[in-house]
């Protein structure tokens, strides 16, 4: 199982904060776009595909090509900024 979390504005866009989806050997986080398609409608994951996007793997800081495991926690997080 998989956890995928939306933060901010991204979990608004998504209409939820939390899904779990089914794990797939070979899934990395790009594709686990493609697997959360059918259950966020648009804009959501439009937004999610926006390459400003940040991810995080078992909170910490990935890429988008980086290959997930089963019981991976994968986070979506908005573009943020400090001051």
């Amino acid at each position: 199982m998989i956890k995928a979390r939306f933060f901010a504005q991204l979990a608004e866009d998504a209409g939820c904060d939390t899904l779990e989806l089914e794990f797939k050997a070979g899934v990395t986080a790009r594709k686990l776009l493609d697997e959360l398609e059918p259950r966020i409608a648009a804009p959501g994951i439009d937004t999610l595909r926006h390459d400003v996007v940040l991810l995080s793997i078992n909170q910490v800081m990935a890429e988008w090509d980086a290959e997930l495991s089963d019981g991976d926690e994968v986070g979506f997080l908005p573009p943020f900024s400090g001051g």
